[in-house]
């Protein structure tokens, strides 16, 4: 049955019977569920972080210069990667 998935489809089924098996521990799946939306606002921030940065990099190839935006999409990134340190942290107080 894996064989006739694709890499992602094996690897979202797998993610889907994993947390159907597991029990969250202490009543917390709506906590998890938060934290997990968090994880997803910043995945998707970084996603477009990185097709700014492939944005910009065109733009210096042709030009020699980086585009007025470049310094607000690191400010972004930056932004980005604190959420997910902060998920990070709520995640492990979760698990201490």
């Amino acid at each position: 049955m894996a064989a006739q998935l694709t890499a992602t489809g094996y690897a979202a089924k797998a993610a889907v019977a994993a947390a159907s098996a597991a029990q969250a521990p202490g009543g917390t799946a709506g906590d998890l569920r938060d934290l997990q939306h968090e994880l997803f606002a910043a995945r998707r921030a970084v996603v477009m972080f990185g097709n700014n940065v492939n944005q910009a990099a065109a733009t210096f190839n042709a030009t020699g210069q980086l585009p007025d935006w470049a310094a607000d999409a690191v400010r972004l990134c930056v932004e980005a990667v604190t959420r997910l340190d902060e998920v990070i942290s709520r995640i492990d107080r979760q698990l201490r």
